[in-house]
């Protein structure tokens, strides 16, 4: 009689150690977000912008660089120079605000990748550890191109011409204006102030806002 409890009290043990394997190894499978790569040509090759965009699709809020997303929103994250009045750097859905107010959407090309929780936690990673920096050769393809890289088997590399970027984001197999990017308000703006351990969001000025 002991022994045939004994076998059922193991039995039971392993068969929740094996549920609790399988739920551990779907939870490390789910896709929590998307992140797509975007880019915009306005004037070929000299100008132009790239850009990643995320979009939260699980049941809590994420943690994306300095940002954190809300479920079922979206956000973008992208550096300027004289474009933004804020000061040279990265910026929090800038292209978010702006596509949706000019209703520039379909100019959009983009690729899209899923990620699971610990591919966002790695992107999320990259965002946060990028040093808020931009000139003519770590620009806002050489941003976009890094952090894309940090969780694609693609690895692109970003050159000086607008142009030739976008057409290495083509060549990835975007699709022009398939992306819906989320219409945040002017208070989920924000530029980055300082790099790594001493970085911090604040809300952007109206002349970035109206740029």
């Amino acid at each position: 009689m002991f022994l045939v409890f004994a076998m059922m009290i193991s039995s039971f043990f392993l068969t929740a150690y094996a549920e609790n394997e399988i739920t551990e190894e779907k939870d490390e499978n789910e896709i929590v977000a998307t992140v797509s790569l975007c880019s915009c040509l306005y004037v070929f090759p000299i100008k132009g912008h790239t850009w990643i965009y995320v979009e939260n699709l699980s049941d809590e809020v994420q943690r994306v660089g300095l940002y954190d997303l809300p479920v079922g929103e979206g956000m973008s994250v992208g550096t300027y120079s004289f474009s933004a009045s804020d000061g040279w750097g990265v910026y929090y859905n800038v292209e978010c605000y702006r596509q949706n107010r000019d209703n520039n959407l379909e100019n959009i090309w983009s690729v899209t990748k899923e990620l699971t929780q610990s591919e966002l936690d790695t992107l999320s990673k990259a965002l946060a550890n990028y040093v808020n920096y931009w000139d003519f050769y770590f620009n806002c393809a050489f941003f976009a191109f890094s952090i894309w890289n940090s969780v694609s088997r693609d690895f692109l590399i970003p050159l000086v011409l607008p142009g030739i970027s976008h057409i290495q984001v083509m060549m990835l197999g975007a699709k022009k204006g398939v992306l819906q990017l989320y219409e945040v308000k002017p208070e989920q703006v924000f530029r980055q102030r300082g790099s790594l351990g001493s970085a911090y969001l604040e809300p952007v000025s109206d002349k970035t806002l109206n740029g």
